[in-house]
């Protein structure tokens, strides 16, 4: 198999004697008319040459008929390509190569070097002459220098500037001259760019496109195709690292990349496809329905990498996510009905806590009061004072207009044990050590809640509404008038209060 890539240096290996004059202004005007003339005589004789081709390949069409006048001309201009394989060096090579170097090592210095088309001959007379272990004996050191040579010149780097400006320059004529050959045979659109990829290189951005191909790039993409070549310069000298970005973009790129790489490991741990990420009430609509938690966070706020302005902590969170540090893990049915159980008690736990703040009564407070309502029945004693009073607008300590009293409860239960459910106290939730998102330490972190609408009546204190009374003369009264000798409570009439 033909080997690509070499680890040798490049070394030079032709000797150029011929010898260079300054030119003058005068010869420099001379060469470029007689340069001038040439190139527009052979213009024209090419001109010349085609359409005598043109005019054969019509005759070829009216003669048979069966294509086109282009396809005839096509077949008139097609001609074998140039050789592209290449063989592997003889022993023969190899002998002429090494007597030649030695022939040229014994000239004097600055003399014309030896070609081996001159030496050819007497060369080939020794070669006759030679046994077949002579000829191995004497080319076993030249064949394998040979080779070595030749992957040298072919895949070896150029270390001057200069040979590869001249390499390049060859080359891409060679390219041209071929691919414009290859346009007028088979009608094949062309379009070749070639730019340098380092600094040190003297060649400009070659550009040889055939005229559709021009066309393409000005009509699909509005820009030209010299454009294309300079852009491309560009890119190549500096490289994706050295395209040249704004903090700002580089942060959103970070925000973009992060969040795919959520959605992408979404359904390693899913049991279907997610839409989309949620970050606020993270236990509802993940956990709870997916039954799946975040582990392994590496910041110490869970939140959507949109709301990170930090470089640093998005690419420490992109690293993370990219390395699988951290994941989404599928909780087992245990630990998801622990869950659900903690949830639970904590959602309880909360709703208690606004009552009290409210300042709501509580369903679980069975007495007026902890310290004064336990029953006196077991004395078998009542309190005098707990009597309807009629006058005082009081029943059993409780002004008249206002709510209910509650029943006294009976229970024998000691006042330290009824203590335990006083209105405002709250049941501690179990801990289950299962948290939605964790931290690298295991430690859980605070899932954000999306804040509901406030009420307008946030702060006042919410009680019964008082009502107007009316009295037997159908007159409107209240239990607060000053005028007013008696007064009735919200239950009641006057005359049966």
């Amino acid at each position: 198999m033909r080997r690509l890539t070499t680890n040798q240096p490049r070394k030079p290996w032709c000797q150029h004697t011929r010898t260079w004059y300054k030119l003058s202004a005068a010869d420099k005007a001379v060469l470029k008319d007689k340069w001038l003339t040439h190139r527009v005589s052979y213009a024209q004789a090419l001109q010349e040459a085609r359409n005598v081709v043109n005019k054969q390949a019509k005759l070829l069409h009216k003669r048979f008929g069966k294509h086109s006048v282009e396809y005839y001309f096509g077949e008139l201009m097609q001609r074998a390509r140039a050789a592209q394989s290449s063989r592997s060096p003889t022993r023969w090579n190899a002998f002429v190569r090494k007597e030649v170097k030695h022939i040229n090592a014994e000239h004097p210095s600055g003399s014309p070097s030896v070609k081996a088309s001159q030496c050819v001959k007497e060369l080939a007379s020794r070669w006759n002459n030679m046994t077949k272990a002579a000829e191995e004996e004497e080319t076993n050191d030249a064949v394998q220098s040979l080779e070595e040579f030749r992957e040298m010149k072919n895949l070896a780097l150029h270390n001057v500037p200069l040979n590869a400006f001249q390499d390049v320059r060859k080359t891409l004529e060679t390219l041209d001259r071929e691919a414009r050959s290859l346009n007028a045979r088979t009608g094949v659109e062309v379009l070749i760019i070639a730019t340098r990829s380092n600094l040190d290189h003297f060649n400009q951005p070659h550009l040889f496109h055939t005229q559709r191909a021009a066309d393409f790039l000005d009509a699909c993409y509005g820009t030209s195709a010299m454009d294309v070549a300079l852009r491309m310069e560009a890119f190549c000298i500096a490289g994706v690292q050295g395209v040249v970005k704004t903090h700002l973009q580089e942060v959103l790129a970070l925000k973009k990349a992060i969040s795919a790489l959520i959605l992408q490991k979404h359904p390693e741990a899913a049991p279907f496809k997610v839409p989309r990420m949620y970050y606020q009430n993270f236990d509802s609509y993940i956990t709870a329905k997916l039954h799946i938690i975040l582990e392994n966070w590496p910041l110490s706020k869970f939140c959507t990498p949109g709301d990170i302005s930090s470089q640093s902590e998005l690419t420490v969170l992109h690293n993370t996510w990219e390395s699988g540090a951290t994941h989404f893990r599928k909780l087992t049915e245990t630990k998801l009905k622990d869950w659900e159980d903690q949830r639970f008690e904590e959602a309880l736990n909360s709703c208690t806590g606004d009552r009290d703040k409210a300042g709501l009564p509580n369903s679980n407070d069975n007495t007026s009061n902890s310290d004064n309502g336990i029953s006196n029945s077991d004395n078998g004693t009542s309190n005098d004072n707990d009597t309807s009073n009629s006058d005082n607008g009081t029943f059993n300590g409780v002004p008249s207009g206002g709510i209910t009293p509650p029943t006294t409860s009976t229970s024998a239960t000691p006042p330290e044990t009824q203590a335990q459910f006083h209105l405002g106290s709250k049941r501690k939730a179990r801990t289950t050590g299962v948290s939605t998102v964790t931290m690298t330490n295991g430690n859980g972190i605070a899932v954000e809640k999306r804040a509901c609408k406030e009420q307008s009546d946030k702060g006042q204190k919410r009680g019964p509404h008082k009502k107007p009374h009316t009295n037997d003369s159908g007159s409107a009264t209240s239990a607060n008038d000053s005028g007013s000798t008696t007064s009735a409570c919200q239950f009641c009439t006057p005359d049966k209060c």
